[in-house]
C-alpha cells in the first residue's frame, strides 16, 4: 500500500519515536509532499543536512500543482484554522488518491476520508521547532 506521510509523523520518525516507526510499517511505498521535504530540511541541523537529504530520497516527493493549491484552499475554507502547509500536504494526498498519514490532529478529524491517524500528538502538542535526530539508515521494512 502507498501513503503520503505528513511532516508531523516524519519528524517523530526521525526522532526515533517507536510509534512512528510502527505507523510506517504497513506501507511498502511512501510519498511525501514537497512541503514536508522543505519543512524537514529546514529543521535539520546544518551538520545533518546531507544525511537528511539522503534519507528523504527514499520517499517519492510529490510537487504542488495548481489543482493541489485549489484543493488546499477548499480544505482551508472547510476546516477553519487549518494551516496552509498542512492544507497543501493533505490536498497533495487527496489529489493523488493516497491515504494521508498524520499525527497532527489540530484541525483534522479522524473521520475524514482517507486520513489515517495512528496516534495523536499529546495535548501539549509540538512546537515544530525541534530539529530531527540523525536520520535512520533505512526505513522499516514493509510488513
Amino acid at each position: 500500500m502507498t501513503a503520503l506521510i505528513d511532516t508531523s509523523l516524519m519528524l517523530d520518525y526521525l526522532k526515533g519515536d517507536r510509534r512512528a516507526v510502527n505507523a510506517l510499517e504497513p506501507y511498502g511505498h511512501c510519498a511525501i509532499s514537497v512541503v514536508t521535504w522543505l519543512e524537514v530540511m529546514a529543521l535539520s541541523p546544518p551538520e545533518l543536512l546531507e544525511r537528511t537529504r539522503g534519507f528523504l530520497r527514499s520517499f517519492e516527493r510529490l510537487s504542488v500543482s495548481e489543482a493541489i493549491a485549489d484543493e488546499a484552499l477548499r480544505l482551508m475554507h472547510g476546516h477553519p484554522g487549518l494551516p496552509f502547509h498542512r492544507a497543501l500536504t493533505w490536498a497533495t494526498a487527496r489529489l493523488n488518491q493516497l491515504p494521508y498519514v498524520t499525527v497532527d490532529a489540530s484541525c483534522i478529524a479522524r473521520s475524514e476520508r482517507n486520513v489515517v491517524m495512528p496516534y495523536r500528538w499529546g495535548a501539549a502538542g509540538r512546537n515544530g521547532s525541534e530539529p530531527p535526530a540523525i536520520p535512520r539508515s533505512s526505513r522499516p521494512a514493509a510488513a
